[in-house]
C-alpha cells in the first residue's frame, strides 16, 4: 500500500462522525450545503482535479464570510463548514497525489493549518483536523526540516541585574498550598511568584532546544506579529510556518521583530500540550468557560506593551527571562490608557522610560516589578496593568481563566 493510500485511509475512518456531524452547518446556504453533502455521502467524486476546485471555493466562500465584520459576530456554522470542506479538501488533495512527495506533505499540513485557524470544532468529531496531522506527523521526513541552530547568531541578552528605582517587589513563594493561594492572592486581587510549581513539566527540558520544535512542528502554518508592539503603526501579522520563523526571527538579529504571541499554538498541535500540566491553582473559577491556555515564543527585545485583560492569569516562564512591570486597577488614571475603544485596555506609558512631561500623574503611580526566570509563574489578578519584556530568547505559556 502506497504511503499516500495509507494515510487516505486512516483519514478516511473520521468520514462517519463527519457526516454525523452535517447539523451543525444546517443553516449553510443550499448550494454550498449541497457541495458538502455530496461528497460526504459518495454521491460526488473526490478523485478528480474539478473536486478540489469545487471544496476550495466553499472554503474561500466561507472565509470571505467570516471576516465581514467583528471577528466575535462570526455565526459559528461558517468556520464549522470550513472545517468540514477543509477534511474533504484533504482526502481530495490525497486523491490526486500518486505519491507522497514533501511537496504533498506540505500542502496537505498547510490545508489543516488554515482549517483550524480558521475554522471551529464539530459536535461528533472535535478534534478533527488536529487528529488528521497527527497521522501525517510520522511520514514527515526530519533531516529535511532540522537546522544547526549553532551556526546563527542569536540576539545578545539583556542585562536583568538592574533594578529600577522605587519599584516595589513581588511576593515570592514556593508552591503554595491550594488554600493560601485563594485566600491570600485570588481574593486580595495581588500578583505573587510561585516557585517550584512547575518541576514536572516536560517542557523545562524540551523547549530548550528549538529543534524540538522544529522535529515535532516545523512545517506547520503559524500566525505571528510583525514590528516592535502592537501600538505601532507599522505592526502588522503573518502567516509562516514554525521552521521559518524560528530561522528568520528567533535566530537572526536583523530586521523586524516577529514574535508568536498570546497564540492558540496548544490547540494547534495537541502534542506540543503534553509538555505542559494545567496548575491546579487554575480551578478557582467562577464560570464553567474552562482555561484559555496561550502561547509567547519570541527572541530578545519582544514587548507587550502596558495593558490589562479581564481575566486572572497564571503566566508560566519555561524558556528565558522576562522583565514585567505591573500596576494595579487603582493606578488606571495615572497610567494614560488610549481613549480609543480598540485600545482602551492598553496604556500610553512606558514605565521603562516614562515620560514625565507628557504624562506628570505617572510620578503618584505605584510601580510592582520582576523578573520572570524558568520554571516560575506569575499570577496577574484580573484587571491589573502588566507591561513584559524578553530579556532573552523566550517562550511563555499564560493561563486565563474566570
Amino acid at each position: 500500500m502506497s504511503k499516500a493510500l495509507e494515510i487516505r485511509e486512516m483519514i478516511l475512518s473520521f468520514m462517519p462522525k463527519v457526516v454525523s456531524s452535517l447539523d451543525c452547518v444546517s443553516e449553510l446556504d443550499h448550494a454550498s450545503y449541497s457541495v458538502l453533502e455530496g461528497f460526504l455521502q459518495g454521491n460526488k467524486s473526490l478523485k478528480s482535479r474539478d473536486s478540489i476546485v469545487i471544496i476550495q471555493g466553499v472554503i474561500d466562500y466561507m472565509y470571505e464570510s467570516i471576516n465581514i465584520g467583528n471577528w466575535k459576530d462570526v455565526r459559528l456554522f461558517l468556520r464549522q463548514t470550513i472545517t468540514i470542506a477543509t477534511y474533504l479538501k484533504l482526502i481530495a488533495l490525497l486523491d490526486n497525489h500518486s505519491e507522497l512527495t514533501d511537496t504533498a506533505i506540505k500542502d496537505l499540513l498547510e490545508t489543516i493549518d488554515f482549517g483550524i485557524m480558521f475554522g471551529s470544532l464539530i459536535h461528533n468529531e472535535p478534534q478533527l483536523l488536529q487528529k488528521c496531522a497527527t497521522i501525517l506527523n510520522p511520514f514527515i521526513l526530519q533531516s529535511d526540516i532540522s537546522i544547526e541552530t549553532g551556526n546563527l547568531n542569536s540576539k545578545e541578552s539583556i542585562s536583568s541585574t538592574v533594578i529600577p528605582e522605587g519599584v516595589i517587589n513581588i511576593d515570592l513563594i514556593k508552591c503554595p498550598s491550594m488554600e493560601r493561594f485563594y485566600t491570600d492572592y485570588i481574593m486580595q486581587e495581588k500578583p505573587v511568584i510561585l516557585e517550584e510549581c512547575m518541576t514536572h513539566w516536560p517542557a523545562l527540558t524540551k523547549w530548550t532546544d528549538n529543534n524540538y520544535f522544529i522535529n515535532l512542528a516545523g512545517l506547520r502554518t503559524v500566525s505571528i506579529e510583525i514590528g516592535k508592539e502592537y501600538t505601532d503603526s507599522e505592526w502588522t501579522q503573518k502567516l509562516i510556518t514554525m521552521k521559518e520563523f524560528i530561522e528568520t526571527y528567533i535566530y537572526q538579529n536583523k530586521g523586524p521583530t516577529g514574535y508568536l504571541a498570546q497564540y492558540p499554538l496548544f490547540t494547534q498541535i495537541p502534542e506540543l500540550h503534553e509538555d505542559i500540566i494545567e496548575p491546579e491553582y487554575c480551578s478557582f473559577a467562577e464560570t464553567d468557560d474552562g482555561v484559555n491556555i496561550m502561547a509567547w515564543y519570541g527572541p530578545k527585545g519582544t514587548v507587550s506593551p502596558l495593558h490589562h485583560d479581564p481575566t486572572k492569569n497564571l503566566l508560566a516562564q519555561v524558556v528565558g527571562e522576562k522583565k514585567i512591570y505591573l500596576f494595579s486597577p487603582n493606578d488606571s488614571e495615572n497610567l494614560y490608557p488610549y481613549e480609543s475603544e480598540l485600545l482602551d485596555n492598553t496604556a500610553r506609558v512606558d514605565p521603562r522610560i516614562p515620560d514625565l512631561n507628557k504624562y506628570p500623574k505617572y510620578q503618584d503611580a505605584k510601580a510592582y516589578y520582576c523578573v520572570l526566570k524558568p520554571g516560575q509563574m506569575l499570577f496577574i489578578p484580573p484587571k491589573w496593568w502588566h507591561f513584559v519584556e524578553s530579556l532573552s530568547i523566550s517562550f511563555s505559556v499564560s493561563f486565563w481563566w474566570t
